[in-house]
């Protein structure tokens, strides 16, 4: 086998796509199926037919997100469907040559290859237009068109195609994984070539655009942690003063909250002395000259709680002991009387609370976005597997 060659050393040809054709050959045949032209006839659906219902499903973004919802309410998502080892060093192989050319950036981008008995052919990486609206995918694949169009192709050729998060599933014109789909039933149909889909995250509908969680807040968690159904967070819920999450997404965070599984560290990135701003209000009234000591102090402090209270992950009690159990006094000595050492005591106890609720918050948004992505990238290649498994696989890429 030659040696892998990129685009730049193998231009391809500017030929006319029928790209458009095939989207409307995919898109006929989805409206057949959605109206009955094609499920009221007497005879079975084929294959091709009922992955156009499939495809249809998932265009259906309400319809979609609430069966995943569904999954996730009874079960903690499991992992996405990793490729088949074989085609996964593969794509490991490929990875290693473009990035010693090429030098990928690890943000959003796409390439291809295009393998034959003879040679390896790869063409990219490719970066999305966000202001145009045009994503990597888009590009990957009008490009992956073009170069079969302008080949003699035969049937033992095979299409590799990379993304670093999977392809969308949820946008306001055709979304990237239906797109992506379709046309590798095109390529099996027209050239006879397979095709494998492989990325490194799962982006599930929207990525990091997802909302479902968004407005999750530590108050709200909390209910459903003390709750133990669904009427009594409502109870609960009322009693505070908070606005209600819905059913579903009650029995998902319930089931995510599982005793041990909410670990998480404090990281020393993370800037703490916004969370302790209110501390200083205590020397508000004071002297300059105190304001100035105070200041130094304030500083040593803080140096001192990033080493000392985010040295390691814990749970949220572990974490709310850390802050307790912290030698405050040692950090305020020369610039404090009695009464504004307790003040900056209740003060700080008051201001590491409030930090590790926003944390612990924020980290169960975070990990419940995660596990939606995951399972909805994974719903859909299941869903999918059985129809295409002659000509095409979806799968998690393992770089470790």
């Amino acid at each position: 086998m030659e040696r892998l060659m990129l685009s730049r050393k193998r231009p391809l040809l500017e030929v006319e796509t029928n790209m458009a054709a095939l989207h409307r050959r995919a898109k006929m045949s989805n409206s057949q199926v959605r109206t009955g032209e094609v499920a009221g006839e007497s005879k079975p659906m084929t294959d091709s037919q009922r992955l156009c219902q499939q495809i249809s499903s998932w265009a259906d973004p309400k319809f979609s997100l609430k069966r995943v919802v569904e999954h996730l309410k009874f079960k903690h998502a499991s992992e996405v469907i990793d490729l088949d080892q074989s085609i996964n060093n593969k794509y490991l192989e490929f990875h290693r040559d473009i990035s010693e050319e090429c030098s990928p950036e690890e943000k959003q981008h796409s390439w291809a290859v295009l393998e034959k008995p003879e040679e390896v052919v790869m063409h990219g990486p490719y970066y999305p237009d966000y202001a145009e609206d045009v994503h990597s995918e888009e590009i990957v694949v009008q490009k992956t068109q073009e170069l079969l169009q302008s080949e003699l192709v035969s049937d033992d050729w095979k299409v590799y195609i990379f993304t670093v998060n999977s392809p969308c599933l949820m946008r306001n014109t055709e979304p990237c994984m239906l797109n992506m789909v379709e046309m590798s039933q095109a390529w099996w149909r027209e050239f006879g070539v397979k095709t494998f889909i492989g990325f490194k995250r799962c982006w599930g509908f929207k990525g990091t655009k997802e909302n479902l969680f968004q407005d999750l807040s530590y108050g709200q968690v909390d209910c459903v942690d003390h709750a133990g159904d669904y009427t009594s967070y409502l109870e609960l819920a009322k009693k505070t003063n908070l606005t209600p999450i819905c059913e579903s997404i009650y029995a998902v965070v319930k089931n995510f909250l599982r005793p041990g599984n909410v670990i998480f560290t404090i990281t020393k990135e993370q800037d703490l002395k916004p969370h302790f701003k209110r501390m200083s209000s205590v020397y508000e009234l004071e002297t300059e000259m105190k304001k100035e000591v105070f200041k130094q102090e304030m500083k040593q402090f803080n140096e001192a709680a990033q080493l000392l209270l985010t040295e390691r992950g814990g749970s949220f009690e572990d974490h709310l002991q850390r802050g307790r159990s912290f030698p405050l006094q040692q950090h305020f000595r020369k610039a404090s009387s009695n009464s504004s050492q307790e003040q900056v005591q209740r003060l700080f106890q008051e201001c590491w609370r409030q930090l590790v609720q926003d944390k612990y918050a924020e980290l169960v948004r975070e990990k419940l976005t995660e596990d939606l992505n995951r399972r909805t990238v994974q719903l859909f290649a299941e869903d999918i597997a059985e129809l295409t498994k002659e000509y095409l696989q979806i799968g998690r890429i393992q770089f470790s």
